[in-house]
């Protein structure tokens, strides 16, 4: 089974058109795309409670469903139960379930709690300023990390300046709080990552692991160097 995903609210905003459309519902975030597919490959124009959904595509839409997704109901001028949130019966034209309780759309939940990092990069001395999911292991936060850097898998990820020392690489399996990061649920610390790259294998001459450890040790040195006596960022992490 595949591990679940997790997303920010901030990930499911943008999906607000008929080309992608999620919703959020007591935490689970549901893809209502396909309910939009049929009506636009015949070129139809989408019904009024299609219409309805895709205005609230990207928003949380818990207040029109109980926990369980089941949708809230209202008794109507003939007495009859229906959904307050008449889109809740729509259904899914692939499985012919409605859309809030059919795990086929289902992507994954919203994190328990969005976690602020700064991954400084030893090599360029920039830092990068983003914001992860609780959930996120550090190998998720990596292929995250890859819009901003496409050599991300080719530094070595640490939580101190020690490059090249077992202790304080990070566990790419593990998150930032299996990892020993300080995670408090009433403030928002923010973790610090440094990253040292590493020269690709060289076959030939059988040098480059000498060679990165030897700029990655310069890098810390000269960011130690730098620092002064000062406290560095993540040094403070136990």
């Amino acid at each position: 089974m595949a591990p679940a995903e997790y997303f920010l609210c901030d990930e499911v905003v943008i999906h607000n058109d008929t080309s992608s459309a999620w919703v959020i519902v007591h935490g689970t975030v549901i893809d209502v795309t396909p309910l939009f597919r049929a009506a636009g490959e015949k070129k139809l124009p989408l019904k009024k409670s299609l219409r309805w959904l895709l205005a609230l595509a990207g928003k949380d839409l818990s207040a029109f469903f109980h926990p369980s997704l089941a949708p809230i109901e209202r008794v109507n001028r003939n007495g009859e139960r229906v959904p307050v949130f008449v889109p809740a019966m729509e259904r899914n034209p692939a499985t012919g379930l409605h859309w809030p309780r059919d795990p086929s759309l289902v992507l994954g939940r919203i994190t328990f709690r969005p976690c602020p990092l700064r991954i400084i990069n030893t090599l360029t001395f920039h830092a990068t300023e983003m914001v992860v999911c609780y959930e996120d292991t550090i190998a998720r936060i990596r292929d995250k990390f890859l819009r901003y850097n496409d050599n991300a898998a080719q530094y070595e990820w640490r939580k101190d300046l020690a490059f090249g020392q077992e202790e304080g690489k990070l566990h790419l399996e593990k998150t930032l709080a299996e990892n020993g990061f300080q995670i408090d649920l009433h403030f928002r610390p923010v973790s610090v990552i440094w990253i040292f790259y590493i020269l690709p294998p060289d076959d030939s001459s059988g040098e480059s692991d000498s060679e990165s450890e030897k700029c990655g040790s310069t890098a810390a040195a000269e960011i130690k160097q730098t620092a002064g006596q000062e406290t560095l960022p993540g040094e403070e992490v136990n």
